[in-house]
């Protein structure tokens, strides 16, 4: 730790530091040209909601393995549901549960002529927001096979060895499901949805105002990983089902001219 002396001076020594030199001048909003204060957006929302299988002329779905009432599974990274809203888009709401644990959700909400490369300047000419979220931890998980064996009627076994071949099986499983950790990993990280909520939109700036959706999802356990399989299958990262779409669009002012959003994007 630097000495008084030296921190009073600002200064800096090997295995010392200061947080801030003396007489560092912190701003505040008194600091910004008064010309630029403004009113807080006020503006009224409605509700537009998509459930599975998301067959909507707005919504496009890719990259998907499976549908049923649990959801529709969608491949990790490389799978995607987008929507687009002639309305701005103010939220994403996202309704599902993974294929394994330690799950995650993606919204992106990209606009014509916009990348991630252009992000490396990262200055104010460059006038791009990192338009991504990611919502991660998420342990929910939906009712997979190894649950329902789990929790069904067995079968009626004609011998002892029959039996023990079926226990073993089912315990095979799980401990590859949960990457070595057993039954903790799996049946214990929750049969339970996830809600994560994503507040994207900022209609006040038309560049920053949002039209179209891109939504991702997966997991950071291992899918039905190991040999006991015919097929071979082992993904990594996980699947995930996404079951409901909540949007949240902003409604056009009273007597306005309402414009339609752009088509054009991610």
């Amino acid at each position: 730790m630097s000495s008084e002396k030296d921190q009073g001076k600002g200064k800096m020594r090997a295995g010392s530091y200061t947080l801030f030199p003396e007489g560092f001048r912190f701003l505040s909003s008194k600091d910004i040209d008064p010309s630029e204060r403004r009113k807080a957006e006020v503006f009224e929302t409605e509700h537009h909601v998509y459930t599975v299988p998301f067959l909507y002329d707005n919504v496009e779905v890719v990259g998907f393995c499976e549908y049923s009432d649990k959801g529709i599974e969608i491949a990790a990274d490389r799978g995607s549901i987008t929507i687009t809203e002639e309305k701005p888009i103010i939220s994403v709401t996202v309704v599902g549960s993974g294929c394994s644990g330690g799950n995650y959700n993606i919204v992106e909400w990209w606009g014509p002529r916009e990348e991630l490369n252009k992000l490396s300047k990262m200055s104010k000419k460059a006038n791009q927001l990192v338009k991504r979220q990611r919502i991660g931890n998420l342990p929910g998980q939906h009712n997979a096979w190894v649950q329902r064996a789990f929790s069904q009627e067995p079968p009626d076994f004609k011998s002892l060895e029959e039996a023990v071949e079926f226990i073993k099986r089912i315990q095979n499983i799980v401990y590859n499901m949960t990457n070595g950790y057993y039954v903790p990993g799996s049946l214990m990280s929750g049969l339970y949805e996830n809600t994560a909520y994503f507040r994207i939109g900022d209609t006040s700036s038309p560049q920053h105002t949002a039209h179209k959706v891109v939504i991702r999802g997966g997991g950071l356990d291992y899918e039905d990983p190991g040999d006991m399989f015919a097929d071979g299958r082992a993904r990594y990262p996980a699947d995930y089902a996404f079951r409901l779409i909540d949007l949240v669009v902003k409604k056009p002012a009273v007597g306005s001219a309402f414009k339609a959003g752009p088509k054009a994007g991610l």
